[in-house]
């Protein structure tokens, strides 16, 4: 009994040396863990630095903590759990805490880099190794703040840095009425200027596709009146205005000093762009004819985001209110219109198909840019930029849209224009032979008559047919139809392109014929058209013969006036059938 005891007791005994000796392993490592604060250590100038694998944080919910405070909570601070920078919709202010270990060679000016323009303070304090503040290196910045608060007058919230080589712990105060986004780098004012002149290039570049969008918007609107266009340039511009703001352009070279631009210009501007988006998609689908009551739903919408953006800008609705109602009515032309974009694409509408490309294209940029606010992803260049990237793109695919729209009216137009021309022609032309008729001579003869020269005649002819009466009372009037058509080809025939042909009634023929030298001239040409005229010619009902007699007359010898020149033409021709008829005549001093 004696042996058990004692062999328990050795067991027991055995135990407790292990679970104690666990113990003091497992507090050791705590403590190892505890000391082992990941430090950010800069070597050299070479290289910028992103802090954040070496960031933990306090969350300061009340948004009311001193730095004294924080100072006493230093050991409670952790790692952020959350995405790499973002810490999405968050109430109170989050203190970022991380070491930095300044080496000798790194000696020098360094900025602190806080890459998200739309946070409303940032503070910064510095602690030294043992923990005292250094309050010469304090800074602040935010876009609740004015400009000039700031040290350098930045796109984003850069704050310099100038400390001697040794360990200190920086505190970064953040806090926002939306989203807790902070993209950190430790960089030198060369590296950071180097990177923001590419940035501010790129950033120009995109702010003048929209101003340009917006122009060609308005100038199409103005030229042919189709609000389409207004409505187009109306998102454009709160849109754009929107990422302006957004990528800190706008506090950076307009309202530096005005915060309350700053407070209100996000969600007014989503709220402007909606109003002209919800009246766009619906013009440009033509909602109205497909369902009216999703037509008059589109103007309610937008009323309703008008609405809501005059009582912003009243101050009757504060920031997080109209924050909110812009979230809402922000995505609900894209889903409202769908369905209608769908159907039109199905019927072949070419334009529908560019609307669900660009919807697709913002789509991915809005939701990154939703799941980047409310801090289910990283900040990264992608995210932090893609709403602007699909805003871009959907612009562009909406461009093109009214484009098709330019196209189609530009078709309606020139379309109503040929059918204008269509009827004029019409009523200048004869029926029967598609020659001008007595209205369209008239109105051609006087710009040929102003440009005739003693040594550059024009002549008129008038020609009468001869014996055409017998062949309607033999032939028929269709027989007759028929000879009228071939002797007006046949004069047509005889002349040049430039010169011109009528048939002034009944029987009645005129030609004018320019650039001619002398009356000679003129008359080779009336003995060639009565030449071709008397040709016999070969109808459905047979052979068929017909006379002509022609009197002419020339501009100017003869007069300047289409009147004139038709009287004294036809007195040529009168003579001419009293002399004999199948003559060309003209009237001179002898035969007036």
């Amino acid at each position: 009994m004696t042996v058990w005891l004692t062999r328990l007791t050795r067991v027991v005994r055995c135990l407790l040396c292990s679970v104690l000796a666990a113990l003091c392993l497992g507090i050791g490592l705590v403590r190892a863990a505890q000391e082992a604060v990941p430090v950010v250590v800069l070597h050299d100038r070479q290289q910028a630095v992103d802090p954040w694998s070496a960031v933990s944080v306090l969350y300061d919910t009340s948004g009311r903590w001193t730095l004294d405070e924080v100072r006493q909570r230093l050991p409670q601070r952790v790692r952020p759990d959350v995405p790499a920078a973002n810490f999405g919709e968050r109430r109170g202010a989050v203190w970022l805490v991380w070491d930095i270990d300044l080496q000798p060679a790194a000696r020098g000016a360094w900025l602190l880099d806080v890459a998200f323009p739309a946070l409303d303070l940032v503070d910064l304090h510095v602690l030294l190794h043992d923990g005292t503040p250094l309050r010469t290196a304090y800074q602040r910045a935010g876009d609740g703040r004015p400009l000039s608060w700031r040290a350098l007058p930045t796109r984003t919230h850069v704050l310099p840095l100038d400390l001697p080589p040794g360990r200190y712990t920086l505190l970064l105060r953040v806090s926002s009425e939306g989203s807790l986004v902070t993209p950190l780098r430790l960089v030198t004012p060369e590296q950071f200027h180097q990177g923001e002149d590419r940035v501010q290039l790129l950033q120009g570049i995109s702010t003048g596709v929209m101003l340009c969008l917006l122009l060609y918007s308005l100038a199409q609107w103005f030229s042919l009146h189709d609000r389409l266009f207004a409505y187009y340039g109306l998102s454009v511009f709160g849109i754009g205005l929107y990422l302006f703001s957004y990528n800190g352009l706008g506090l950076q070279h307009l309202w530096g000093e005005h915060v309350r631009v700053s407070e209100v210009l996000s969600p007014a501007c989503v709220l402007l762009s909606a109003l002209g988006a919800f009246l766009f998609i619906d013009r440009v689908l033509d909602i109205r004819s497909l369902s009216p009551r999703m037509s008059l739903v589109m103007h309610v919408c937008a009323g309703v985001a008008g609405a809501a953006l005059v009582l912003l800008l009243m101050d009757v609705f504060g920031y997080r209110a109209a924050q909110q109602v812009a979230k809402l009515i922000g995505p609900l032309p894209m889903f409202l219109a769908l369905p209608f974009a769908w159907m039109r694409w199905r019927q072949g509408d070419r334009a529908a198909a560019l609307v669900f490309l660009g919807w697709a294209l913002y789509a991915v940029g809005g939701v990154t840019m939703g799941r980047l606010a409310i801090g289910q992803v990283a900040a990264t260049t992608v995210t932090l930029h893609a709403l602007q990237i699909g805003s871009l793109l959907e612009m562009l695919m909406w461009l093109l849209v009214m484009g098709m729209r330019v196209q189609q009216l530009r078709g309606a137009a020139e379309q109503a224009t040929r059918d204008g021309d269509h009827l004029r022609q019409l009523a200048a032309t004869d029926a029967l032979t598609g020659l001008l008729n007595r209205r369209g001579l008239h109105a051609a003869v006087p710009p040929m008559l102003t440009r005739a020269r003693p040594d550059r005649l024009v002549a008129l002819y008038l020609v009468d047919l001869d014996g055409f009466k017998q062949i309607n009372d033999r032939q028929g009037h269709d027989a007759g139809d028929a000879v009228l058509v071939e002797i007006g080809e046949r004069l047509r025939r005889g002349v040049r392109d430039s010169d011109l042909t009528a048939r002034t009634g009944g029987d009645e023929f005129v030609v004018l014929v320019s650039d001619l030298p002398d009356d000679d001239a003129a008359r080779r040409i009336g003995a060639a058209l009565l030449q071709a005229l008397v040709a016999p010619m070969r109808l459905r009902t047979g052979p068929c013969e017909v006379g002509a007699t022609i009197g002419y007359a020339l501009s100017p010898i003869d007069g300047w006036d289409v009147a004139e020149l038709m009287r004294r033409a036809d007195q040529a021709m009168y003579l001419g059938k009293q002399s004999g008829k199948g003559q060309v005549r003209r009237l001179t001093s002898r035969t007036c």
